[in-house]
């Protein structure tokens, strides 16, 4: 009898020590308290306690701006304990989200981001910078970008479900003449009427050097990845007054407007 109860309570034993160590084993993140940004771009860090995760999956989604819903990106996969990422924009406030390789959430906070500085590179200034809209539409497959009067919703909308026409805008950057060859990471974000924000370029973008007059930098079409993903996130493409943010390496550049009837 007394055989058996030593038999028992070593098994009783075993099981609380695997249970022990189960336990200890677990995958423990916790988020930095603050998200670096720098030269557009913001640094997603975290610590991790107990056993590591295969790979980490981070997930950014806008929150407290306006009453659209906002698209959860997933920004991408790593083993590290940080990830690099263009979707933050200086002023607006995120919640980051760390999930393991089975998609089990580890940590998830909060972030205002700082608001930006003014772009300045010695002489030149953000007010150096000549922006212009104008609205546009090309056909699908083609590079037959055609200036129009207006952007229509019904229009907008139309191309984005039957994918035929792209609309969107020209964008254009003029700059004056520069002593030398530089590069800048350049950000240029959307915002719709209710609040709905799409990075819509995240890129470095040369610069030569102009021994006189202006340079002149442009996208011949931008924009019509955001009316697509304003759609699918709210089902809407809203009328009323757009607003475009221009960043060179995270410094504020331009804000402009343009309208959707």
């Amino acid at each position: 009898m007394g055989k058996k109860v030593w038999i028992v309570t070593l098994v009783l034993a075993v099981l609380l020590l695997g249970a022990m160590g189960t336990s200890l084993a677990e995958t423990h993140v916790s988020l930095k308290d603050y998200l670096p940004y720098e030269n557009g771009k913001t640094r997603i860090e975290w610590d991790v306690m107990g056993d590591e995760a295969s790979s980490y999956k981070v997930l950014v989604q806008l929150i407290n701006n306006g009453t659209a819903t906002q698209t959860r990106w997933s920004i991408g996969k790593t083993d590290k304990h940080s990830i690099l990422t263009s979707e933050c924009l200086p002023g607006k406030c995120y919640e980051i989200t760390i999930t393991d390789q089975n998609n089990n959430v580890l940590d998830r906070d909060s972030y205002q981001m700082d608001e930006p500085e003014t772009f300045q590179d010695g002489k030149l200034k953000n007010t150096s910078v000549k922006i212009t809209i104008k609205p546009r539409k090309v056909a699908a497959g083609t590079r037959d970008f055609k200036d129009i009067k207006a952007l229509k919703r019904d229009e907008i909308i139309e191309g984005v479900t039957s994918k035929k026409t792209y609309y969107g805008i020209r964008y254009q950057m003029k700059m004056p003449q520069l002593v030398k060859e530089r590069s800048f990471f350049v950000t240029v974000a959307f915002e719709s009427p209710d609040g709905y924000v799409y990075v819509e370029q995240a890129t470095d973008v040369e610069f030569s050097r102009v021994s006189n007059g202006y340079q002149t930098l442009w996208w011949e079409i931008t924009g019509y990845n955001f009316f697509s993903n304003l759609y699918s996130a709210t089902g809407d493409v809203p009328a009323g007054t757009y607003t475009v943010y221009l960043y060179w390496d995270g410094m504020w550049v331009n804000t402009s407007t343009f309208k959707v009837s």
